[in-house]
């Protein structure tokens, strides 16, 4: 069996007719065209990629800011909780568990 310096190409019959009919037109082989096809679609999905990459960056960073002043407006309505959150829900949740655990409900 022969090895291909490259693995060959699948293509749709309606692709292979267009690249046919590009290469035809040029004056260029159909590799000539395929190859300059796949460079440019290659470019224009990267270019979306970057594009798209760039629209999520912004949308984050506005969300950031939306949360950011959201939080300093809870913190000028409410103030800052002194308390230890993490302390009260386990101190809490022991306590079920030993009023469950002497039937205690």
């Amino acid at each position: 069996m022969t090895k291909y310096p490259y693995p060959p190409l699948v293509l749709e019959p309606e692709q292979y007719d267009s690249l046919l009919q590009l290469a035809t037109q040029k004056h260029q082989t159909l590799s000539e065209v395929a190859v300059e096809v796949v460079r440019l679609g290659l470019e224009t999905l990267k270019q979306r990629s970057d594009r798209i990459s760039g629209e999520g960056d912004r949308q984050s960073q506005k969300a950031l800011e939306c949360l950011n002043s959201l939080r300093a407006e809870i913190q000028q309505t409410h103030g800052i909780y002194s308390g230890d959150l993490l302390a009260e829900v386990r101190t809490e949740r022991e306590e079920q568990r030993s009023k469950i655990i002497t039937w205690e409900l």
